[in-house]
């Protein structure tokens, strides 16, 4: 990682000292971002309005259904496989609710990420044809048509197929928000509404356990099972409220690389109050940038998307940092942990597991909340590194319990609930919310649809492998062998993000370019997106 943060910086003084680009990147070396005529954040007091807030908030439905949808499986399992685990075996669920075998279960549970990679991917071309807030509830009626048809459904393959439609529609929204929140939010707020996005999925992992424990149940004998139908119900209603989206603002700069520029103007002065001088120049500038970059291939705004696969080359230490966010984010170990609370705290020695579950995931919430204050303050590449030493102690942490547990060695149960806890707090605070922010805000708006689907899609297929591969690494090298693994890769998270990732907080797109790649690699990063133009304005002439 060193070399080729190295390999970077040297040839950014190569093309200085070359000459490379439209303009001299070394006459332009020592001039401010300013000089290019693209105004620094501020230049002009970005102030937000109501109508934004409402926005984000609707928009959230959509991560709030992520979570909600992932761990659907959690409080269901034991009433749709006809069994509850840790209760009396001839006590079974009503037969309405008894639908799958255990094999069956598995591959239910398991396919809803191989349903988000395909979503990722194709939520890259569907928001950049018809628009972000469109996207969003295109999505929205694939939730809804995947939830009302789980209520009354009780073949095991139809539920298999639903359950891979709720993760096309997952996997789409999970593409679709952080560059819409990334898109309308200020750049004061930008840090905070997109650590909303986690904290509404860890919302939805803490309704969907909360009413299949305790609301969403149907009582046998005195024993009660999670009526899954019922919370399928719930699915559906929050499905409804995310397609009231079309009636939100689309995003300003979208409609701007359509050429719409009056429509952007329209849209932001719904977003904004103030003055709104800078950031209309800004659309401006956009719009005129697509418009030349479709002219310069022969085509015209309506086949922008052609030319993204292209141009996402320009971005390649973007990229890498991007993907490799997300792949730390899922190998760091915490679907397979969340998935498997209930299993840890048992062998811990907890007496009650299910509430021990119940309380990691509130705290969860409550420290994701934290971190929407702290990502403005801290800084988000603070909070990454934070995240990777924390998560990597608390892997030892619990590698050592599983350990000690083996060989009767020191080890009491209130190190693994501390261990656990540990975890949630480094991932809460860092590698669950930052990686989504880092991904909307690294790129231009004509790839960031492109790079947010390639992300979005690595993430889902390594939480794919992780949930696949938990159960065999487990009992290939133990439970402490497989912590002491995750260890590893948090510990290389730390060091990829001490290596390449900037700190992002407070900077515009532009000023992120210069600080990733320097004066003279940022002059040919922007040649495209400002030099092209030919106008001696925009040249700071």
């Amino acid at each position: 990682l060193w070399y080729l943060r190295r390999g970077w910086r040297k040839r950014a003084m190569a093309s200085a000292s070359s000459g490379q680009g439209l303009l001299h990147p070394a006459s332009v070396g020592a001039r401010p971002i300013e000089s290019f005529g693209i105004q620094s954040s501020n230049a002009q007091k970005q102030i937000a309005s109501n109508r934004l807030f409402l926005v984000v908030f609707i928009c959230c439905f959509s991560p709030l259904l992520f979570g909600f949808s992932l761990c659907f499986t959690s409080p269901s399992q034991g009433a749709m496989e006809g069994k509850a685990k840790g209760r009396d075996p001839q006590v079974v669920p009503p037969e309405g609710l008894s639908v799958f075998s255990e094999g069956q279960f598995s591959a239910f549970a398991a396919l809803f990420n191989a349903g988000a990679v395909a979503g990722a991917f194709a939520g890259c071309p569907v928001m950049d044809r018809i628009g972000r807030k469109r996207a969003l509830a295109l999505s929205a009626a694939v939730h809804a048509m995947a939830w009302s048809f789980t209520i009354f459904a009780s073949d095991p393959l139809v539920l298999t197929m639903l359950r891979v439609l709720t993760g096309v529609a997952v996997g789409m929204g999970s593409a679709i928000t952080p560059c819409y929140i990334g898109e309308v939010s200020t750049v004061s707020l930008r840090g905070r509404l997109g650590a909303a996005h986690q904290l509404s999925v860890t919302l939805g992992i803490f309704i969907v356990n909360a009413l299949g424990a305790y609301g969403s149940v149907v009582a046998v004998e005195g024993q009660t099972f999670c009526n899954w139908r019922l919370l399928s119900a719930f699915g559906l209603v929050f499905a409804l409220v995310l397609s009231t989206m079309l009636a939100m603002p689309e995003s300003p700069k979208w409609l701007a690389t359509q050429g719409r520029t009056e429509e952007a103007k329209l849209a932001l002065r719904q977003l904004r109050n103030g003055e709104l001088v800078v950031e209309e120049a800004e659309l401006h500038s956009i719009a005129e940038m697509c418009t030349f970059m479709m002219e310069s291939e022969g085509g015209s705004v309506s086949s922008m998307t052609s030319i993204r696969s292209h141009r996402i080359g320009d971005y390649k230490r973007c990229l890498i940092i991007s993907v490799g966010l997300m792949f730390f984010q899922q190998f760091s170990g915490f679907h397979a942990i969340m998935m498997f609370t209930t299993d840890i705290c048992a062998q811990a020695g907890m007496g009650n597991a299910e509430l021990s579950t119940m309380i990691v995931i509130v705290a969860q919430v409550l420290l994701t909340t934290l971190s929407c204050a702290l990502v403005e303050t801290v800084g988000r590449r603070s909070l990454l590194q934070i995240a990777g030493a924390t998560m990597c102690l608390a892997h030892l942490g619990m590698s050592y319990h599983s350990l000690a547990r083996e060989h009767l060695l020191w080890g009491p149960p209130w190190l693994a609930l501390l261990s656990l806890s540990t975890f949630v707090v480094g991932y809460s605070i860092g590698m669950g919310p930052i990686p989504w922010i880092v991904l909307a805000e690294i790129f231009p708006i004509e790839v960031v649809g492109t790079a947010s689907s390639m992300g979005t899609a690595v993430g889902w297929a390594c939480s794919l492998v992780v949930c696949w591969t938990f159960r065999g690494v487990q009992t290939m090298l133990g439970s402490d062998g497989a912590f002491m693994l995750f260890a590893l890769i948090c510990f290389g998270c730390f060091v990829f993000v001490t290596a390449l990732v900037p700190e992002t907080r407070g900077k515009t797109l532009e000023q992120i370019i210069w600080v990733m790649y320097g004066p003279a690699r940022s002059a040919t990063v922007l040649d495209r997106r400002v030099f092209q133009l030919g106008d001696p304005k925009m040249l700071g002439a």
